[in-house]
């Protein structure tokens, strides 16, 4: 089992603020305790972020970098803030959290995955939505859902985290 430590995130008062105001430390001291606890990954999420999301994003890869070894996990919705971290991210293999399976998005995302040599968590749920079995008639859906991922020409050397969404 692999583990993404998901506390840095902008909704959160503390981290939020610390965010907004470039206040290094106490994200740096939470990476600190992710890695510490064992996380495989700290998730750097720093909402649509649709302003300021790349000054952002360059700003907190190296912040969080300079305290801990661990990949980086860059959950935006913004995909230019994205290509700005995985700029940014010199140690490890970085990972895109997430990528849904609309074209859109992947036609975006998935040549940055290819070109920065990034993991990514695939999200198995598009327009339609493709939600987590229910029935025995689901298994099909599901299948046909993920085979977008499987085909692509861009998955061939990155490891895809499937994460289905939760009920």
């Amino acid at each position: 089992m692999k583990c993404i430590g998901e506390n840095l995130n902008i909704m959160s008062v503390k981290y939020g603020k610390a965010l907004k105001e470039r206040n290094a430390k106490p994200l740096q001291e939470l990476a600190v305790q992710q890695a510490e606890a064992g996380m495989d990954w700290v998730d750097l999420n720093i909402g649509p972020a649709g302003k300021m999301g790349e000054e952002l994003m360059t700003w907190l890869v190296p912040v969080i970098h300079e305290v801990v070894e661990k990949p980086l996990a860059l959950d935006t919705s913004n995909i230019k803030a994205i290509e700005a971290g995985l700029k940014k991210h010199t140690k490890c293999r970085p990972l895109i959290n997430s990528i849904m399976v609309r074209p859109e998005r992947m036609a975006a995302l998935l040549p940055l995955a290819k070109q920065y040599d990034a993991d990514f968590v695939a999200l198995l749920w598009g327009p339609e939505g493709c939600r987590v079995m229910r029935t025995s008639a689901e298994p099909c859906a599901r299948r046909s859902c993920s085979r977008p991922w499987k085909n692509s020409r861009f998955c061939q050397n990155a490891f895809t985290w499937i994460r289905f969404k939760p009920r």
